[in-house]
């Protein structure tokens, strides 16, 4: 999602950062400009999409005029610029040090949304780096954290403009994340786990029971239970199965529960299942 930079052109107070130059006596400083000029370059850099080039121009203009007429402008761009340029860890930091140094300024819903944005989309590049485009199949705690901080924003700031965007990225996370504890419990019942299993199945019901992950994990329940030689809690839960979701294809046309074929990516010798720390 694309930002664009004229949002972000806001005044206020500054921020207390420090800035250290380290250099020798044979070294020339450079000498400091106008405060005008940084912002100035930063500005044409977003515009000609150098988000690194004005993340630059923006840090001098921030270690040189921590008090200046742009330092609050320049803070916002900077977490603007950083998203821009992929740089979301140093995203996810400059929001959280606008957010503590101007607790009452007008932006504020601005710097919680990226804040939240800058952990989306790292979690989301981190998991498809790796292993593909589909995050339920990595460890889902980046996404979580995710989540919570849009939570947070979206009861900070209900009526914010960013308000809409943060509540339909919480829909997705929370299919991606229900998604990923089926996977989990999946690789379980492969393992001949069945009690783990059923754990990760009844997370999915009890905490995103919004979600359509949950016909799979009542299946996955009926199935624990049955390998766990619990009759009464496996048909319990088939009747909840049959009930909520009547065309089911996990059962047949007489009403009787068809037994899970397991995904082969749920092979107990799936190494990424180890490296990603999905086994607990």
């Amino acid at each position: 999602m694309g930002f664009h930079h004229s949002l972000l052109r806001f005044s206020g107070i500054v921020s207390f950062s420090l800035f250290i130059v380290a250099c020798s006596s044979k070294q020339v400083q450079e000498p400091d400009l106008p405060e005008r000029v940084y912002y100035d370059k930063a500005q044409q850099a977003l515009e000609e999409n150098l988000p690194s080039t004005a993340i630059k121009h923006l840090k001098d203009l921030d270690s040189r005029y921590p008090f200046g007429e742009f330092s609050i402008r320049a803070e916002l761009d900077l977490i603007y610029a950083q998203m821009e340029a992929s740089e979301f860890i140093g995203a996810h930091a400059s929001a959280e040090r606008f957010i503590k140094n101007h607790p009452e300024h007008d932006s504020l819903d601005y710097a919680y949304y990226m804040r939240a944005l800058s952990t989306y989309k790292g979690a989301e590049t981190l998991m498809s780096r790796y292993l593909g485009a589909d995050p339920s199949e990595r460890d889902s705690k980046e996404l979580t954290k995710a989540f919570n901080e849009l939570a947070d924003f979206t009861v900070r700031f209900p009526n914010s403009i960013y308000a809409p965007d943060s509540k339909a990225r919480m829909y997705f996370l929370r299919n991606m994340v229900a998604r990923h504890e089926l996977r989990v419990a999946y690789y379980y019942l492969k393992r001949k786990a069945p009690l783990s299993a059923l754990r990760r199945s009844q997370e999915v019901i009890q905490h995103y029971p919004s979600t359509r992950s949950v016909e799979d994990a009542l299946a996955i329940s009926v199935q624990s239970y049955n390998d766990l030689q619990q009759t009464e809690l496996a048909q319990l839960n088939l009747s909840v199965l049959k009930k909520s979701f009547p065309e089911s294809a996990h059962v047949d046309a007489q009403g009787n529960f068809i037994v899970l074929a397991l995904p082969s990516d749920a092979d107990p010798d799936f190494l990424y299942w180890v490296t990603f720390g999905l086994i607990d």
